[in-house]
């Protein structure tokens, strides 16, 4: 076994991990990222965002983490796909980059007692500087699609270069024009505080050229040079030791962070880290290593047979996803959608064109959204009936640990007052000018689709992640709960119907021939719809929540300083700190927590040096 030393570790060169590293070694530190995939350059399944998907399960870019049976889905287990590369889920995601409510992120703050330093304000300038936002060469073009920002809100020199993309499909602004029609308003910039409304993102595709641009393109290669990469490294554990260790030291000394363990190449090697070590391994990952390095609940460690150090019983509890149905329908004959791409001839072609000018559908992705308060979709009594049916849900799967408990609590009081508020966007629809429904039934050949996914924003089921063993390289026990809370099933059911009826609004609807996915009579039956439900949900790729950044008394994990209770030099930079679910795909959100992650490292090294004299 062999060791060395270096000033920051950060464990997993994912999302927020390549950021972290990038701005810690910009300040002249020792930086060593740990990662158990490797740096991928010149593959075109990632780079070109047209390929996205394609990734998806591969046994190299791909974790493939799955959930145990899920008894809410007729017992199905669910794929978890997470990128298991230099650069995390940015390198395999769909691209997607949106922001949450002001509202959200000051509650975060203000009701979970995180000070100041994660209100809107304050996280405003660290989204800013992740971020270079290019605008569309054609200002009419913009206004047409909807492919509007407004500067003051955006970044202008970041390291990652964005913006919108070339190719949107026929039914991009039918869909914004059926929208309007049902009382839906256009927003000009969804990513300005206020993201309700029908809107098209800027997607993390730098217009430049025309690739993918994942935070290993943007913050690691400029830095490479500064930056140490262990790669293809599995890490086993965060050496945690006492401050005083070797000076009668005892369990109530301050445990300090000493280094790493991890395996490579099969050999077992320590990285010691003089300042911090810094974990950004996501939702999955990040719970299952502290509970081997002895952080958790207590009584769960011993059963792993782990000697407990920090008593923790929030590790790994309130997983939180976003949920997804989709819906397909048969379009025109004529119109050219991503289903054209299963023609070699069609691809071939695009592809050239890729190729030559960076334009047409393998320079794009789906990027049309709305988000939508609850009463938008439903009567206002029918949404106080499923309000009714969370809060049972809810009181029935109660923790029996007092400090659990009163954090959820907290949560679920301001999850409601979220499903309740008439301008908070709970649910959303993204146009994806394909078929999507490839667990309901099989799209006929060269046949254009349109598919509407539907996704539930601020789910009221919650799981778990825990390590399945004291075998690190083994996956972690991972179950979401899906449907768990019933009222789940029947939103679902309520955005699933009003994605129908946006269909068949105009001027979308004479672009359709027919419902597909699922068929009208499905739609009409609450039994058959429920199955469809049930056989079709996916994850939306979102999983926070399983080391929450709350106060330790509610079952936090970290404080607003990221620091985990109990250990003076480890943080947790990732989508796990997140202690309830965004109205917005997180990407941008982790950029700006890595961002923020850095600055708060090194407003704090000072303090840290003074300590040790």
């Amino acid at each position: 076994m062999t060791s060395s030393i270096t000033d920051y570790i950060v464990i997993g060169g994912g999302t927020a991990g390549c950021v972290v590293a990038a701005r810690l070694a910009e300040s002249g530190a020792s930086v060593t990222i740990i990662e158990a995939g490797h740096h991928v350059v010149g593959d075109e399944r990632v780079d070109i965002p047209g390929n996205f998907g394609k990734t998806l399960g591969d046994e190299v870019l791909d974790w493939r983490f799955e959930t145990v049976a899920q008894p809410g889905l007729g017992g199905r287990k669910v794929p978890l796909p997470r990128g298991k590369a230099l650069g995390g889920t940015s390198v395999i995601n769909s691209m997607t980059w949106g922001r949450a409510s002001k509202e959200e992120y000051d509650e975060i703050s203000d009701t979970l007692g995180n000070g100041k330093d994660w209100r809107w304000d304050d996280l405003l300038p660290h989204f800013k500087a992740s971020e270079t936002v290019i605008a569309p060469e054609s200002q009419a073009w913009a206004t047409e699609h909807g492919a509007t920002f407004n500067p003051a809100f955006h970044g202008s020199s970041g390291p990652l270069r964005r913006g919108f993309v070339p190719w949107l499909g026929e039914s991009h602004v039918p869909f914004f024009r059926a929208l309007n029609n049902l009382g839906v308003p256009t927003n000009s910039d969804s990513c300005d505080g206020n993201n309700v409304g029908v809107f098209t993102l800027a997607t993390s595709i730098d217009p430049q050229t025309s690739k993918r641009n994942s935070s290993a393109a943007a913050y690691y290669r400029p830095h490479s040079d500064k930056i140490h990469l262990v790669d293809g490294a599995h890490v086993n554990k965060v050496l945690l030791g006492s401050r005083n260790e070797g000076k009668n030291s005892s369990k109530s000394d301050t445990i300090i962070a000493t280094g790493v363990q991890y395996e490579r190449n099969g050999r077992i090697e320590v990285l010691h880290a003089g300042k911090e070590i810094v974990i950004c391994s996501g939702a999955y990952e990040t719970p299952k290593i502290l509970e081997l390095s002895g952080v958790g609940d207590s009584k769960r460690l011993e059963q792993l047979g782990v000697e407990p150090l920090v008593h923790l019983p929030g590790v790994g509890e309130n997983l939180q996803d976003h949920l997804l149905v989709p819906l397909s329908f048969e379009l025109n004959p004529g119109i050219v959608t991503g289903d054209m791409l299963l023609d070699p001839d069609f691809a071939a072609k695009e592809l050239e064109l890729y190729h030559k000018t960076g334009k047409g559908q393998y320079a794009s992705i789906h990027s049309a959204f709305s988000l939508l308060p609850t009463i938008a979709i439903m009567p206002a009594d029918r949404a106080k009936r499923i309000l009714d049916v969370a809060i049972e849900g809810i009181e029935a799967g109660s923790y029996s640990d007092s400090t659990l408990r009163r954090g959820q609590d907290v949560l679920y009081d301001m999850q409601k007052r979220w499903y309740a508020e008439p301008k908070h966007g709970s649910l959303e629809f993204m146009h994806v000018p394909q078929f999507c429904a490839l667990q309901s039934s099989t799209p006929k050949p060269m046949t254009p689709y349109l598919s509407i996914l539907s996704l539930a924003m601020h789910p009221f089921s919650r799981g778990y992640v825990h390590a399945s063993s004291s075998d690190p390289k083994r996956h972690p026990t991972i179950d979401p709960g899906y449907l768990k809370n019933h009222a789940d099933l029947q939103l679902m059911m309520a955005a699933v119907r009003f994605a129908a009826h946006l269909a068949r609004t105009e001027p979308l609807a004479p672009m359709i021939v027919a419902q597909t996915d699922p068929t009208p009579a499905v739609l009409n039956d609450d039994a058959a719809l429920e199955d469809y439900i049930k056989r079709n949900l996916e994850t939306a790729h979102h999983p926070i929540g399983t080391a929450s950044m709350m106060p330790r008394e509610y079952g936090g994990v970290v404080g607003p300083d990221l620091k985990v209770y109990g250990v003076a030099n480890l943080r947790i930079a990732d989508a796990s700190v997140l202690p309830i679910q965004l109205s917005s795909h997180p990407q941008a959100t982790l950029y700006a927590v890595g961002e923020k992650a850095a600055s708060m490292i090194l407003r704090d090294q000072p303090l840290i040096e003074k300590s040790r004299l």
